[in-house]
């Protein structure tokens, strides 16, 4: 795949699969560290002061998106690492949705849906780097 700039002359010459892997890792990769961000702030968790699991999830957010960061570094030979994202991704939908039932939080369409296309193109990155390399 070409990418081309504003006057239309070949910036970047990328493999539509390597593309794809890329913005696989990155998307989750920043949805992880705006995670491990809100995990630190007790008031948008309805609290007045952190708790220890908030903590908890915020190192984990913020770990997970740098090992996808790290991932893009070499997007084929580590697409591997979309399995568990996929794994993670569509946990944390379905726990948010279940809270939301409860009425433990609000439920928010906005984030559903990010969840589930999110799942999705990550599953079709993978699905296509895999196809490309056999």
């Amino acid at each position: 795949m070409v990418i081309l700039c504003q006057t239309g002359v070949s910036i970047v010459n990328v493999e539509k699969h390597v593309l794809l892997l890329r913005i696989s890792y990155w998307v989750p990769a920043l949805a992880d560290f705006v995670i491990a961000y809100l995990a630190l702030m007790p008031q948008e968790m309805g609290l007045t002061d952190i708790v220890y699991p908030m903590g908890l999830t915020s190192v984990i957010a913020f770990s997970w998106g740098v090992l996808l960061l790290i991932s893009d570094r070499r997007p084929m030979e580590r697409r591997w690492i979309l399995i568990p994202t996929i794994l993670v991704v569509s946990l944390l939908t379905v726990v948010r949705v279940i809270f939301s039932q409860k009425s433990l939080i609000e439920f928010s369409i906005g984030i559903l849906s990010f969840g589930i296309v999110l799942v999705l193109f990550m599953s079709y990155s993978y699905y296509y780097a895999n196809k490309k390399s056999t």
